[in-house]
């Protein structure tokens, strides 16, 4: 493991050093033994593994150390004989949350999923370096709350990105272009036999009800590599807007403000996204339009307009199951309030409803509670750092009414008999309240999990780590980057040169002082001072502790010695 893991740093190391670099000669390491065996690990761990392929093989096939082994060695001689084929995907389909529509799943075989998770163990290192800060889908380390925060910073008095374009992609992973894709794989690969084995797989086909159809276009969602080929073909989207409006200036920024056109922002989790802007109407129904034709020219997406909608941030909009609207109370600051959308919360009671019907009067109590418990706490905790106090506690109102009622008809007694048998006294905190519970086999007591029981937090702004490179290896700069970190208008633009070139110089001296080796709280010391005509110049610039740094400059000289002001560190 330790070895698989210090050849993924290299190749993150490789990929953020140089952009243009096309690694060549992989394929070697997805026929390795302890790539395999890494990779059945994970698929096994995943609850999905219960469910089989179109072989039929399953999780319980492979409980044994045994049958593991035989089942790597196997794979491992088809694929280093380069006879390894993938098998058809088996179809499912299973409705969309809150429509009547259903979305198809592709489940491949068990032999399939360790194949393209050994690709997504060599792959996604090399595209975690190239992926922009505004995705956020399927991305180790990134959340749905990362798009939340952009917008909260974004959306503000001061910055005025008060209009959102809501983009919908018609059939995104449906309409996946496999020659627009294969061509961007490219880019980083050089590997025939790596790119062979990614086209055996978008072309394998699907297994509906005994019925083979070949697949020429999309991939499947269920796979395990899907999400990763999805982000790397909207990795072109993204660039489109880096290089038009992503990476202006400061100055190039208002000088479209004075122009009357604006700027834009764009946040994508997988194939939902927005745009903000903080021009005029007109210029926004102009950029989705824009939008539009980029997606289709560039990736023959087709932008459906009719649920792409154009909203001003007073009206609200849904995104990843979050409502978000601009509050402009008159005795207080505006603020933007990020609420559970009406969907969910809908979702949320038709679950409920669901688990409390009477087909399931077959459950223990116990069990009922437990299943109960999972549902809400998971909901709970995707809304953490939402404003959803209030919302909670009606929900939390509803879900106990559900139980009780379901505690009802399934004794067939009244009211009064459920509340003397399963409503018991809680501890909760400092305090005891009154709460629906069931005695487990120990004898005691499980309660029903109260949505208002979790501390809403705040979230604040970051920036997620690289998953491949350690924080000092990440914050390295390169010499030869795409995307170079940007000012922003935070500072001066003088103050954010200088922050670069001290990284540089940080990461020269191996984060230490030059003079006594400390590693905290460290200084960029000026040589020959700015005001006598020393510059920026590397070989101008030292890593100094603070003790040192004083002891260098005038702040720790006593009066009348002379004095060699330094810059310090921003």
């Amino acid at each position: 493991m330790n070895d698989l893991r210090k050849t993924q740093e290299s190749f993150a190391r490789k990929a953020q050093a140089q952009p243009e670099h096309r690694f060549r000669d992989l394929y070697h390491l997805i026929c390795r033994e302890e790539w395999l065996r890494e990779a059945l690990s994970q698929v096994l761990s995943n609850s999905g593994s219960r469910t089989p392929g179109v072989d039929g093989i399953s999780r319980k096939d492979l409980s044994e150390e045994a049958a593991q082994t035989r089942f790597i060695q196997a794979l491992q001689t088809d694929l280093k004989a380069g006879i390894y084929r993938p098998q058809p995907v088996r179809r499912q389909w299973i409705p969309k949350p809150g429509k009547a529509e259903k979305r198809g799943l592709g489940i491949p075989t068990l032999r399939d999923r360790v194949v393209q998770m050994a690709l997504k163990m060599l792959l996604e290192p090399i595209w975690e370096s190239d992926f922009l800060k505004c995705s956020h889908g399927f991305r180790p380390g990134h959340r749905a709350m990362d798009c939340i925060q952009q917008c909260r910073s974004r959306i503000t008095t001061q910055n005025k990105y008060f209009w959102v374009i809501e983009g919908d992609i018609k059939g995104c992973f449906d309409h996946v272009q496999h020659a627009t894709l294969l061509k961007l794989i490219r880019r980083r690969i050089r590997d025939p036999r790596v790119e062979g084995l990614i086209t055996a797989m978008l072309k394998a086909g699907v297994m509906e009800e005994g019925v083979f159809q070949t697949t020429t276009e999309g991939t499947p969602q269920g796979g395990i590599l899907s999400p990763l080929l999805a982000n790397i073909y909207l990795h072109e989207f993204d660039r489109w807007w880096w290089d038009k409006y992503g990476k202006l200036t400061v100055n190039e920024k208002a000088k479209r403000r004075r122009q009357g056109l604006g700027n834009c922002i764009l946040t994508r989790y997988a194939d939902d996204f927005l745009l903000l802007c903080n021009g005029p109407r007109e210029e926004v129904e102009r950029l989705r339009e824009e939008v539009r034709e980029v997606l289709w020219e560039r990736l023959h997406l087709e932008l459906s307009l009719e649920k792409t909608h154009i909203t001003h941030v007073t009206d609200g909009f849904d995104f990843l199951g979050f409502h978000l609207v601009w509050k402009l109370p008159r005795n207080r600051k505006p603020w933007l309030r990020v609420t559970p959308s009406q969907k969910s919360m809908a979702r949320l009671k038709r679950t409920i409803k669901r688990m409390t019907r009477r087909s399931t009067f077959y459950q223990a109590p116990l069990e009922k509670v437990r299943s109960l418990n999972r549902v809400l706490r998971g909901w709970n905790q995707y809304y953490t750092y939402a404003n959803a106090t209030q919302d909670a506690s009606k929900l939390s109102f509803w879900a106990n009414r559900c139980f009780f009622k379901w505690l009802q008809k399934r004794h067939r007694r009244g009211a009064r008999w459920v509340m003397k048998v399963y409503r018991q006294r809680e501890q909760h905190g400092t305090h005891e309240r009154w709460n629906l519970g069931v005695r487990d086999d120990q004898g005691n007591w499980l309660f029903l999990y109260q949505l208002t029981d979790l501390h809403r937090k705040a979230y604040y702004a970051r920036i997620p780590p690289h998953p491949y490179l350690s924080q000092e290896q990440a914050d390295t700069p390169t010499h030869d980057t795409a995307f170079p970190t940007v000012w922003e208008g935070r500072t001066t633009p003088d103050k954010a040169t200088w922050a670069e070139v001290r990284l540089a110089v940080l990461a020269r001296d191996g984060y230490r002082c030059v003079k006594c080796g400390q590693k905290d709280d460290l200084h960029v010391h000026h040589i020959r001072p700015r005001r006598h005509g020393g510059g920026h110049q590397m070989e101008n610039l030292q890593t100094l502790c603070f003790r040192c740094h004083m002891t260098m400059t005038a702040w720790g000289r006593p009066r009348g010695t002379g004095s060699t002001q330094s810059g310090r560190a921003v």
